[in-house]
């Protein structure tokens, strides 16, 4: 079934007149998906696809097409998911990876018998159309020939789990819960999951019907995924052994993804199929949150998303011209902004290849340096999930590069400061921390938080990252903690690149909770999602030779 539309100025900055085909796409189990197909200009003959597969469209009007795509003769096409828009399939469910995956080969086998096809498809989208572009690329079908994610997932739209087995609390109830409102009652009315203070509520598998709907499957499945964190966040590395083509992958430093796209570049740099593939993939990493520059004071607006998207451009239309080529020939492979610096760098690989970890001691005075001398004193604090540690004062919505001098006034948390830095110091890569701990609980959460103090005290943030006790040695099998046993805990405070400035310095920051973004530890040893009682723990940090801050210098 399809219908023809001949529209005028539907992007009218460009003012294009296309013609727009609706097509009902059959799957392989009989489910129809709304396709969108939009001609360029007087159209005829063959052509490559600018193919989008994505779960937000409403049923109201019609997404507009690529411009850039038309203008270059580039026939556009945008697809619903299963289970939004006007596709068929009844419940939107992100976790059913499988068959995200055949869709997209569905949909590929499909347009490759339609006679308007030259035989070549690039994808771009961000967020989760970023990730039905790895699982297109995961099928290898010889009509795919490039991707663009932009903000991707690998496991992020799959299930709640994150590295160090954490659950991304904010981000499953208000996305799960905001597409099961759309889907089922339309875009309007959509609550404020932050007003009705939904992550605030125990059980944390009852959010749904705390906010209201009946017990909603995919997003009890979304959240179940971090009781066993390690087969989530493995469960795609072997699918990258399978792509043949380039991907041009980008992020920002501040994205809840961020960690994901560097994954996923590594691993197409590092293990895909082809010498193209693993070659002419592009990394950039960017000053942005999920959706582009948020801190244009602190960064400036020059680094916003203009000179990407041209570059993005240039990658999918050489292509689409010729897809056995590389289409940036010459231009390095990975490229990232240095927060602090305010600089671009560009690179071979990530990490950078010249990149080398020194270590920073940290000490029972608060101190961090050179030195495995000093005071060895150890620190408590107590971890109290009924008070948590707040990210961002609490609030859902990313707030990017923040001060964070008002949280490390708690006492319920750990600081420790460099002294005044003589000269830059440079990082890029992976920001690691271990040390020894005894908790008087069989579980906790511990959270790590590096910023760099500016000379007029603002504590600002470069990255962080946790670990939670029970996974401390295998995300596969939980083992719980006995009470006042010292432990060895290491863990990753994720990729960052920071011109740490002289005159400045640097800071760590060590709490029990990092809230809402990721759930409350109940440190009970029971069942996270289903415990409706948060215990109160005493958590001791030891400073002996163990205490180290290893960070990836340049």
């Amino acid at each position: 079934m399809s219908d023809r539309y001949n529209v005028t100025d539907i992007t009218p900055m460009f003012d294009i007149r296309c013609t727009i085909q609706v097509d009902m796409i059959p799957m392989r189990d009989g489910v129809k998906l709304h396709t969108n197909i939009y001609f360029p200009p007087d159209f005829s003959g063959k052509a490559p696809v600018l193919l989008m597969r994505q779960p937000y469209t409403r049923t109201t009007w019609f997404n507009l097409p690529d411009a850039g795509a038309l203008q270059e003769g580039i026939i556009y096409i945008q697809q619903a998911t299963r289970g939004t828009g006007w596709s068929e399939g009844g419940v939107f469910d992100p976790a059913e990876k499988q068959r995200e995956i055949e869709d997209a080969e569905d949909t590929l086998n499909w347009l490759a018998g339609k006679d308007f096809f030259n035989g070549c498809c690039v994808m771009h989208g961000a967020s989760y159309p970023g990730w039905t572009q790895w699982c297109a690329a995961f099928n290898a079908h010889p009509a795919l020939c490039a991707i663009s994610p932009r903000v991707a997932p690998l496991y992020g739209c799959v299930g709640s789990a994150r590295k160090g087995g954490g659950n991304a609390l904010s981000f499953a109830t208000h996305w799960m819960l905001s597409m099961h409102h759309r889907r089922h009652y339309g875009y309007a009315g959509v609550p404020s999951f932050e007003e009705l203070k939904t992550d605030w509520h125990l059980p944390v598998i009852e959010c749904d019907t705390f906010s209201g709907y009946a017990p909603n499957a995919p997003y009890r499945k979304f959240i179940a995924s971090a009781a066993n964190p390690g087969k989530l966040l493995k469960d795609h590395i072997a699918d990258f052994t399978r792509i043949t083509i380039p991907a041009f992958i980008s992020g920002g430093w501040f994205d809840g993804f961020k960690e994901e796209t560097i994954e996923s570049f590594q691993l197409m740099k590092h293990t895909s199929a082809t010498e193209l593939s693993r070659n002419a993939t592009h990394l950039t990493i960017g000053p942005w949150v999920h959706g582009g520059l948020l801190n244009k004071d602190i960064f400036g607006e020059e680094n916003d998303y203009r000179e990407l998207n041209a570059v993005q451009a240039e990658f999918l239309w050489g292509v689409a011209r010729n897809p056995q080529k590389d289409p940036l020939p010459g231009v390095p492979q990975v490229k990232y902004f240095m927060l602090g610096e305010n600089r671009w760098h560009e690179s071979s690989d990530w990490p950078p290849p010249e990149m080398k970890y020194t270590e920073k001691y940290l000490h029972g005075d608060g101190s961090i340096d050179d030195s495995t001398a000093g005071n060895t004193a150890c620190r408590t604090y107590i971890s109290d999930p009924n008070d948590p540690v707040l990210v961002n004062n609490g609030k859902h919505d990313c707030a990017g590069c923040y001060d964070l001098t008002e949280t490390e006034k708690r006492d319920d948390l750990l600081v420790y400061t460099t002294g005044i830095l003589t000269e830059d110091l440079l990082i890029a890569g992976e920001v690691k921390l271990s040390f020894s701990a005894a908790v008087e609980a069989p579980d906790t959460d511990f959270f790590a938080t590096l910023t760099e103090v500016e000379a007029d005290g603002r504590s600002m943030l470069r990255t962080g990252g946790m670990i939670r006790a029970r996974f401390r040695n295998s995300l596969e099998e939980a083992e719980l903690l006995t009470p006042g046993k010292v432990y060895r805990f290491n863990l990753s405070l994720g990729n960052v690149a920071a011109n740490f400035r002289k005159g400045n310095r640097l800071r760590l920051i060590i709490a029990g909770q990092n809230f809402p973004e990721y759930d409350r530890n109940a440190q009970s040893g029971k069942e996270i999602f289903s415990d409706a009682e948060l215990f109160p723990a005493k958590c001791t940090i030891m400073h002996d030779e163990a205490a180290v801050l290893h960070l990836p210098e340049i």
